[in-house]
């Protein structure tokens, strides 16, 4: 029979494995737990949706969708590559990445459209783009561009010199348009004399210049609207005074251009043919703007106007047309 202090003894003992594997178990179960949590936190703050709950990304992520880079998430360009065991940092990178668009999303400052580097921007830097693509190609798209590609890599030294919209297009302009407006920021400028900006330079013969988007029929009605919101577009083809040249006039409209008494005054009554290409024709062309009182429906300004000069009187009517702008209908 064991004596009682021996008993004790051997309980005593026992107990040091049990509690030593209890707090293995623990610790593991934690480890794994915080490795799962880590595996959920980089799914999900790796997925473009995150980036397009912000409401300022809308137009990027809208573009991107666009892209040829639709395919590759958010973070696989705007984060460092990363290997699989480094996940620790990259979710302190990823929150770097998350917490500095927050204080955008406070305190302002998107740059868009997006044509160069913006201030405080993380560069995607070679050793993203790298991932995917073979620095050593030599031409890109031959069919409808040419260009040395290691020369301009070695010389420029980085692929977003040049690669600026190539996840984020323009949505105005054609994908192509988008990478061209890049080229300008060298080729044709003053600053660098030797990148010449012929057309001849970069596209092949017999390459169709005109843009898709000129062929739609509302484009001679709408391009305005394009040429206001991004006028880049316009001058990587159309230069010097192409826009007067075509208008007959100086485009856009200079500030005070429609209370001027040299604006479109004169410009209307020396041809209101140059009016009318933008503006459209027919008799009430000026009434639209200037009789706030004009129903469409109930006819012609001309129909209409007997009634406003019998409410008003011809006081409002001789600030324009002058005392003997009556006679030329009426004769009595």
């Amino acid at each position: 029979m064991r004596s009682p202090e021996r008993s004790s003894r051997d309980i005593v003992v026992g107990k040091r494995p049990r509690s030593l594997w209890a707090w293995v178990r623990l610790t593991g179960a934690l480890l794994v737990g915080a490795l799962l949590l880590g595996v959920a936190l980089d799914f999900v703050t790796a997925s473009p949706s995150l980036c397009a709950s912000c409401h300022e990304m809308t137009p990027r992520t809208d573009s991107w969708k666009q892209s040829a880079h639709s395919a590759v998430a958010c973070v696989n360009c705007h984060q460092p590559p990363s290997a699989w065991y480094e996940l620790p940092q990259r979710l302190i990178d990823r929150g770097q990445l998350l917490g500095r668009d927050a204080v955008r999303h406070i305190a302002g400052g998107y740059q868009d459209p997006v044509e160069g580097p913006v201030a405080g921007a993380v560069p995607v830097t070679d050793d993203i783009c790298l991932q995917c693509h073979d620095s050593n190609r030599k031409a890109t798209s031959g069919f409808r561009i040419l260009i040395d590609h290691a020369e301009h890599a070695e010389r420029n030294g980085s692929c977003a010199s040049c690669h600026v919209r190539t996840g984020h297009p323009v949505q105005t302009r054609g994908k192509a348009l988008s990478l061209m407006t890049q080229c300008f920021t060298c080729h044709g400028s003053a600053e660098t004399p030797d990148a010449l900006g012929d057309c001849g330079l970069c596209h092949p013969s017999g390459y169709q210049l005109t843009p898709a988007s000129h062929d739609a029929a509302t484009w001679i009605k709408g391009h305005g609207a394009v040429s206001d919101s991004d006028p880049g577009q316009c001058q990587l083809c159309h230069v010097g005074n192409s826009c007067n040249d075509c208008h007959g006039l100086e485009m856009p409209h200079p500030a005070g251009w429609a209370g001027a008494s040299d604006g479109h005054v004169v410009a209307a009554e020396e041809s209101r043919a140059v009016c009318a290409r933008c503006h459209g024709s027919g008799p009430d062309l000026c009434t639209v703007c200037h009789h706030q009182e004009y129903e469409p429906v109930k006819g012609t300004w001309v129909q209409q106007h007997p009634l406003d000069v019998e409410q008003r009187g011809t006081t409002s009517c001789m600030g324009c047309h002058g005392r003997d702008f009556c006679v030329r209908c009426h004769t009595r």
